[in-house]
């Protein structure tokens, strides 16, 4: 083989490179759990980093390099400080805080370690457990992962996709931590809301919309939806990241979402989604090995089959591996 003259040399760096993309992530893992970025609120060296942080001065230093290729640590004169970006994303009195993300990375992460053992034995418990200082609190990373990843993009997508400016009220149904709704009220003025989840998640949207001041306008419900109705009186209603695949209770949930609505009334599903010929996008095929994902044909029609019309696509993300879809109840 002439190595001068094969194909595919474009596709193989790519796969190459993408192999590679563990270690920014790891990065960004460490950086957070060790605090350095808090350490970075004023102008700091590397060995007051370390001192600060209980690091090593040599490696800490190496570390706040690597955040400065990825742009969120600035060096001058030999100090290091955070950027914009760095200030907006890794400082926990920020709105836009993904510290919950990469948290809940910590957690993940020992599935995809395991993932050759999970695929052998087709059992989840084969990969390793998350060390117990991430495992006990997986239940508030995964709640603040949801409000970062919605608070940086994905939310502000949804909401530039949708047309609510003649609806009054919204059930967020397994809302989280409520930024979802936080965002499409901020949108459409005349929008009010309910966040119906599990009382602890509660906890943390209650959190969320005092920081935004949207007291006024949404509200909460305790509610399980293994075992309550979603109440009714609703003219549209939001199930995002609930209808993850066949295993997700996707006819159930849709039942009584279906109760839930006025005649008329708008269903709105915001999942990861695969392609009908379920070869990705690269985002929904790796969420679909982790936990389950319909593409957007079996979505769909599981939808109708619940009873609503004018089921319709009507955007799709596939840096994230998004769908959104509306339906009417008639």
């Amino acid at each position: 083989m002439d190595l001068m003259s094969i194909e595919g040399i474009d596709e193989a760096l790519e796969l190459l490179e993408l192999c590679w993309q563990f270690r920014p992530v790891r990065v960004l893992m460490a950086g957070h759990q060790l605090g350095i970025f808090e350490a970075l609120r004023t102008p700091q060296t590397a060995a007051q980093v370390a001192k600060q942080c209980g690091t090593d001065p040599s490696m800490t230093e190496r570390l706040l390099i690597a955040c400065c290729a990825l742009g969120i640590v600035q060096r001058d004169k030999g100090k290091f400080s955070l950027t914009k970006l760095g200030k907006d994303l890794l400082l926990p009195e920020s709105p836009r805080y993904i510290g919950g993300i990469l948290g809940h990375y910590e957690n993940l992460w020992w599935f995809w370690t395991g993932l050759t053992e999970v695929v052998r034995t087709g059992k989840r418990e084969s990969a390793p457990p998350a060390p117990r200082e991430f495992a006990d609190k997986w239940h508030e990373f995964w709640i603040w992962a949801m409000h970062g990843i919605a608070a940086n993009g994905v939310g502000q997508w949804l909401a530039s996709n949708l047309d609510l400016s003649d609806r009054k009220l919204l059930l967020d149904v397994g809302g989280g931590p409520g930024t979802y709704s936080v965002i499409l009220c901020q949108r459409f003025p005349n929008l009010r809301a309910v966040i119906w989840d599990l009382p602890r998640t509660l906890a943390i949207a209650e959190e969320v919309i005092k920081r935004f001041g949207m007291q006024g306008r949404i509200t909460l419900q305790v509610g399980d939806w293994n075992k309550d109705e979603f109440g009714t009186g609703y003219d549209c209603l939001l199930m995002s990241n609930i209808l993850h695949g066949p295993s997700s209770q996707a006819s159930m949930k849709l039942a009584k979402a279906f109760r839930a609505l006025e005649p008329g009334g708008l269903l709105i599903v915001h999942d990861f989604l695969l392609n009908n010929e379920k070869t990705g996008p690269l985002p929904a095929a790796l969420f679909n090995l982790m936990v389950g994902a319909y593409s957007v044909q079996e979505i769909m029609a599981v939808i109708e089959e619940a009873g609503f019309k004018d089921v319709r696509l009507v955007a799709y993300l596939p840096k994230r591996g998004a769908g959104l879809i509306t339906a009417t109840r008639p």
